[in-house]
């Protein structure tokens, strides 16, 4: 059985990955200007949107499966 490239897992993965990365860059700035609460909101959503996306990628490719056969 060949392995398939499992979309639902890599691009919502890299996704969350950029975010975190993105939140370490950008956090001294946002400390230092005093808006906290915006910056947790802006990772939640960014992370949220991740795991929608990962479960909305996953049913497509079941969709697609059930198609094919």
């Amino acid at each position: 059985m060949p392995l398939k490239s499992k979309r639902y897992i890599f691009l919502p993965l890299a996704l969350a990955a950029y975010a975190i990365v993105m939140a370490v860059i950008g956090y001294p700035n946002y400390k230092q200007s005093g808006n906290l609460n915006e910056f947790w909101m802006i990772i939640g959503v960014c992370l949220i949107l991740a795991v929608l996306l990962h479960f909305v990628l996953k049913r497509r490719e079941k969709n697609r499966e059930k198609f094919n056969k």
